[in-house]
Parts: structure tokens; sequence; C-alpha cells
């Protein structure tokens, strides 16, 4: 397909340099008509000028919008592996050994409050008892924990 367009291009070239020549008797040189060559050259300079200041605003609008474009990409990158290596630390690493250490230490400490002696010791005469208010109670407790 490339091949082809490239064909059609240089094929494109040549009529249009082809119908240039022609149209100036077979010269390539310019004659402005009624222009000195001074001004002629003040409006081609003008002219390119303008074609680079266009060029450089496309290419600055390309630039925004790729900055931005980049941006996105990184933001999700850096998403994608931090949530990877934070499954494997948890899965596998130091991490999973912290969390697991911080929950035996926090289940430690509310298997010896006075709270939780309080709940068994409530649970336990309610079951040897066989009280019902206390069963009351209890329910009562334990929905406003």
């Amino acid at each position: 397909m490339s091949f082809r367009s490239a064909f059609i291009g240089f094929m494109g070239a040549i009529v249009g340099g082809a119908v240039v020549w022609l149209g100036q008797t077979g010269s390539f040189h310019l004659r402005p008509v009624g222009m000195s060559y001074a001004e002629l050259a003040a409006v081609l300079l003008t002219a390119v000028g303008v074609i680079v200041a266009i060029f450089g605003g496309v290419l600055a609008l390309a630039a925004v919008w790729g900055f931005n474009q980049l941006k996105r990409d990184a933001i999700s990158a850096a998403e994608t592996a931090g949530s990877a290596e934070i499954k494997v630390q948890i899965g596998t690493g130091a991490l999973r050994d912290y969390i697991k250490g911080e929950i035996e230490r926090l289940t430690d400490e509310e298997f010896e409050s006075e709270r939780m002696d309080k709940r068994i010791n409530s649970r336990v005469d309610a079951v040897a008892f066989g009280r019902p208010a206390d069963d009351r109670l209890l329910d009562d407790e334990e929905n406003e924990s």
C-alpha cells in the first residue's frame, strides 16, 4: 500500500513540474509582473514566515496533547505497577508478615482487655444460671459496641 502511495506522489510531482515548466515557456526563471525582485523576495519571505508560524502553532498543540496523554499513561502505569507490587507483598513479602503480626497483636489486646472479660463472664453466667433477663442485657450490650 505504501509503494502505491509513493508512486502516486512521485508521478504527481513529475506532472506538476512539467506543468510549471511549460507554463513558464520552458524556463525555471520567475518573471514577476509589475513587481521588483526586492518586493517579490519580501512577499516570498513573508509567506515562509506565515507557514513557519502556522507549523509552530500546530506543533505546540500536538506537544500539549502529547504531554497530557503521556501524563495519563504514566499515572495508569504507576497505578498498575503499584497494585501488582502490593499484591505480591501482601501475598508473599514482608508486608504479609507485618499485617499478620498486627492482626495477632490486636487480637491479643482485645482478648486481654477488660471489655472481653466482662463479655465472657456475662455469657458464662447466662449459660450457667439460665436467666433470660441476662440474655436481653447481653444483646443490648452487643448492639451498643
